[in-house]
């Protein structure tokens, strides 16, 4: 059994680094051989859309290590990620990794994976869209979310004064690795209201009754009761989320697929109206 540490700040023992290391050595005590990635040590370039590794169903062809980062994470049975928080959001290294996620996401080298989440920050309610992202990186590559933890911690390398946030790091990892070697991969942190991502984070839809989870699609009725808002989501919403294997499948195979024979079929087409703007502005 192993469990890989990814840290998403470029801050070297940091509060992200410790928190997650903490994660490690509880995973350890279940058993785990572990292993640490700093991410931010890593190049990883923007995804330039080419679309190679969708049509040709191949690893990105971009020269860098991302291909290396989710080929180590496909070694590996669990995932523990620690970013800290900057400005409501994860760092930018995990936004990086999303848009360069497409060939981990159809070749299903993650699918079942465990996965735990552990951010540190600095500003109680400047935290909103971190699980987000998150989230959408490891859903997306079909990882099973175990745990995730927000830690209060705002000064530099301050996480472990405080027993609280060292014991729910240490608990995190335990949590992972216990699910890897019991194979029961229910959700055992804090309940959140998406039943897949566990976030708290809803879209209104215009029907003005109706909620979604921006991250996982999951749809639920909104109603008031005993003054508490109150949202259902049936079973079959649920089993529908955006990230079943049979979800993504429908989405590459009948949504991005098919553009090929049109990308080949109007090439001449495409290259003679862009010229204008390949020409504009007038040097």
């Amino acid at each position: 059994m192993k469990v890989l540490g990814l840290i998403g700040s470029v801050r070297r023992l940091g509060n992200s680094e410790i928190l997650t290391k903490e994660a490690l050595m509880g995973a350890e005590e279940e058993g785990a051989d572990v292993e640490i990635l700093r991410l931010t040590d890593y190049t990883v370039k923007p995804c330039t859309g080419c679309a190679t590794c969708l049509l040709q169903e191949k690893d990105c062809i971009i020269d860098d290590d991302a291909n290396f980062i989710f080929n180590k994470m496909a070694e590996s049975d669990g995932i523990i990620l620690g970013v800290p928080c900057y400005i409501l959001e994860a760092t930018a290294i995990i936004k990086q990794l999303i848009d360069r996620g497409f060939a981990p996401m159809q070749q299903n080298k993650l699918r079942g994976k465990a996965g735990g989440v552990i951010v540190p920050y600095a500003t109680r309610g400047w935290t909103q869209n971190v699980f987000q992202q998150t989230n959408t990186w490891l859903l997306a590559m079909g990882l099973k979310i175990i745990d995730q933890c927000l830690i209060h911690v705002q000064g530099l390398r301050e996480a472990p004064i405080f027993e609280k946030s060292i014991e729910s790091a240490h608990e995190l990892g335990k949590n992972v690795a216990k699910a890897i070697k019991s194979g029961d991969y229910s959700y055992q942190g804090e309940q959140g209201i998406c039943p897949v991502c566990h976030d708290r984070n809803l879209r209104i839809l215009k029907d003005m009754q109706t909620v979604e989870c921006p991250v996982c699609a999951v749809r639920g009725k909104v109603s008031l009761k005993e003054g508490r808002i109150n949202i259902v989501f049936s079973q079959e919403d649920i089993s529908r989320n955006r990230w079943t294997e049979e979800n993504l499948r429908r989405h590459f195979s009948y949504h991005l697929k098919p553009s090929k024979d049109f990308f080949i079929k109007t090439k001449d087409k495409r290259k003679k109206l862009i010229q204008k703007y390949k020409d504009y502005p007038a040097i």
